[in-house]
């Protein structure tokens, strides 16, 4: 029996049009934008993990060293993993005793960046202070003499107000208040900064230079200040009445002084 060989029919294969091609790498672009900086703050906040871990470690063995009677304890440092300036993790960062909430504090300083440090050390009027550095990517920051003038008077008569209701709302600030930076001098509004309106204000705010309207502070305030407009300032108190931290804003720079405005240092952000 003779058979006939069945030619074969040659299927074509249709792939993408140049078309879909570009539809498809456009698409895959869109979605890059959006999850790379997504999945880089997950990482960040990975390695911010590992240094609070190390951090509380830390502290844990501080602690045992002065439940051991040592008034002095050797400060223990190590070196940070975080590779950005700043925290990426939710505010407020609690460590053992101390928290931050977006304000430095006695038991809280600095700013932790790549190839930075962080030095937990004791003091025996403070308890243990965690002490945060950008290493080698932080520039150095020049420091500034100056004083506060007669805004210091003002903010420590505010401190003996401290349980009044406008020492703790929206309300709690004083006008038209002046103060002297390297010879320079500057009239502004100063908010007492652990207020309740004005506390939650800074959850996740990091100074940078900004004008008066654009304060984390101007949403929240009672009234709007119509007459000084170099910026703003924002304060803390000590346990005894001192001014712990004064922070100072304009559209050029931000200032700090931790000392009651004898010394401030040039706090802005990515500046060399």
């Amino acid at each position: 029996m003779m058979f006939k060989k069945s030619k074969k029919s040659k299927e074509s294969v249709q792939g993408f049009t140049l078309v879909e091609l570009i539809i498809i790498v456009a698409i895959l672009g869109v979605l890059l934008v959006i999850l790379a900086p997504a999945y880089t703050k997950y990482i960040e906040r990975s390695r911010e993990s590992t240094d609070l871990a190390n951090a509380k470690s830390a502290y844990n063995e501080l602690m045992m060293n002065v439940a051991e009677k040592e008034e002095d304890p050797e400060p223990i440092s190590f070196k940070l993993k975080q590779k950005h300036p700043g925290w990426q993790s939710p505010l407020p960062i609690t460590v053992g005793s101390a928290s931050f909430d977006g304000t430095n504090t006695d038991n809280w300083v600095g700013t932790p960046g790549r190839n930075g440090t962080c030095v937990v050390s004791y003091d025996k009027n403070k308890g243990v202070i965690f002490t945060w550095s950008g290493g080698i990517d932080v520039a150095v920051r020049p420091t500034y003499n100056g004083k506060l003038d007669e805004t210091l008077t003002t903010l420590k008569k505010g401190y003996k107000r401290i349980g009044d209701a406008n020492m703790n709302n929206n309300k709690a600030f004083f006008s038209n208040q002046t103060f002297y930076i390297n010879g320079e001098r500057y009239t502004t509004r100063v908010y007492y900064a652990d207020s309740s309106a004005f506390k939650d204000a800074l959850i996740g705010y990091t100074p940078k230079p900004a004008s008066y309207d654009q304060s984390p502070f101007r949403k929240v305030e009672h009234d709007y200040d119509h007459f000084t407009h170099q910026g703003f300032a924002y304060y803390t108190y000590g346990k005894d009445g001192s001014i712990n931290m004064f922070t100072y804003v304009n559209e050029n720079k931000v200032y700090q002084t931790t000392d009651e405005g004898k010394t401030w240092q040039d706090i802005t952000p990515n500046e060399k």
